[in-house]
């Protein structure tokens, strides 16, 4: 096994730990947030930080960038939806410059009390062109996306909104209604509650318009969701219903892969398979493609997979853009990289010095969107000194995007790593 890389580059604005780390959809900006609610936007062009101010009043829990706009959810019980960052990029917020932060466009109440982010699933034209009662006061065709929150009323549930009318087409689509009044002669079946919800996430399967949705609770549970784009066109709620017939979103399976709460969790692009960890030494992989394909029971724990790491408490998992490497981050600054399929280990990067919150895969990128990198305008107005320096600049440049990946840590700082070629090694597990 080769000996672990450096990271390329450190990003040292933040003043506290690192709870959120995004590569937009480019890969020519890092997005990081740290737990006093403070953001930083970094050119990776140039590798030289051209905003950071003060988002929320509370930490950041997620960041995500849609049509071009910063979406960050803050502690502080509120998604601000941000304008664009405008080409050529110029550093505000830095210094003295009178600029503070991106102006918020709109805004969305929801509830932090889980520590749980948003999952944000961008819809294509294609995907909903079969409906239009949502967004019919739009004006012209709107680029579309759903977000799924912990409820506001209740945080073991899940409410969905829609992009951009902002309004809450399901909610609680997790709950399960009582199929008869209690007394106290009844039997209550075994359908406990599993605690706060943890981690949610959207995915969108292009061959089928199949949504899933998974969640990880907090004493270790995972479940998945089906529904389609049609239930788009259906405003539901889940708590007002008599029968789980009426929900749009359908239960079809649940298992519990750790005894402690799911602490990182991270699914494929396509939603064919999860991964969770957690504070014992576990690495879970779920096979859900085979659950939809195979029609499995709900109880059918086959569809697990787990792997014994050599040391316990994990906080943060990734999978990468192709779904072959998985990062996990512990508890001790380490990162260990493993092959989704088999399990083998493949490495472990080291530099963090306390616990690894969060990592982030860089997105694929076309030939055309590496023509469009190089000729792009980037920063002017840069600061030399902006708390970012580069460990390691010597051959970082001819290593593609996406094979980097963005780690955040307790010790307040942001690693940028270029991890070397898996994929052919791979193909051989």
């Amino acid at each position: 096994m080769p000996s672990p890389p450096p990271p390329f580059h450190f990003l040292r604005s933040h003043h506290s730990p690192i709870s959120s780390v995004h590569f937009n959809p480019s890969n020519t900006l890092l997005y990081s947030g740290d737990q006093d609610g403070y953001i930083s936007i970094l050119d990776l062009k140039v590798r030289r930080v051209v905003g950071y101010w003060k988002a929320h009043e509370g930490g950041i829990l997620g960041l995500e960038e849609w049509q071009g706009g910063l979406i960050s959810h803050g502690r502080d019980n509120i998604i601000h939806f941000h304008q664009p960052l405008k080409k050529p990029y110029i550093s505000f917020g830095i210094g003295n410059t009178q600029k503070k932060g991106l102006e918020v466009v709109k805004s969305l109440p929801t509830n932090t009390l889980n520590f749980c982010r948003f999952s944000l699933l961008p819809l294509s034209p294609s995907t909903v062109d079969n409906h239009d009662e949502v967004n019919k006061k739009g004006k012209g065709k709107e680029n579309e996306a759903l977000m799924a929150v912990p409820s506001l009323l209740d945080s073991e549930l899940v409410d969905i909104y829609h992009l951009p009318s902002m309004r809450r087409i399901h909610a609680s689509v997790n709950h399960v209604p009582k199929v008869a009044p209690l007394t106290k002669d009844t039997v209550v079946p075994n359908q406990d509650r599993s605690g706060l919800v943890m981690s949610i996430h959207l995915r969108l399967d292009p061959a089928t318009s199949q949504i899933t949705l998974s969640i990880g609770y907090e004493d270790g549970r995972v479940e998945l969701f089906i529904s389609s784009t049609q239930s788009i066109d259906t405003v539901f709620d889940a708590r007002m219903s008599q029968t789980p017939d009426d929900n749009p979103w359908k239960m079809v399976w649940r298992g519990k892969g750790h005894n402690e709460a799911v602490m990182g969790m991270d699914v494929d692009r396509l939603g064919r398979y999860g991964w969770t960890v957690s504070a014992d030494h576990r690495l879970v992989r779920y096979d859900f493609g085979k659950v939809i394909q195979d029609k499995l029971d709900l109880d059918d724990q086959s569809i697990m997979k787990e792997y014994g790491m050599k040391s316990i408490g994990n906080s943060s998992v990734a999978v990468n853009a192709s779904g072959k490497v998985i990062a996990v981050g512990g508890w001790f600054g380490k990162i260990r990289l493993f092959s989704a399929e088999s399990f083998k280990p493949l490495g472990s990067l080291s530099s963090h010095r306390e616990t690894v919150h969060t990592l982030s895969f860089a997105n694929p990128v076309n030939h055309t969107q590496r023509v469009q990198d190089t000729e792009d305008q980037s920063t002017i107005d840069i600061e030399e000194d902006d708390d970012s320096d580069d460990e390691d600049e010597e051959d970082t440049d001819t290593i593609p995007k996406e094979r980097w990946l963005a780690s955040g840590g307790k010790d307040t700082k942001v690693a940028l790593w270029a991890l070397m070629d898996f994929e052919q090694g791979l193909k051989d597990d």
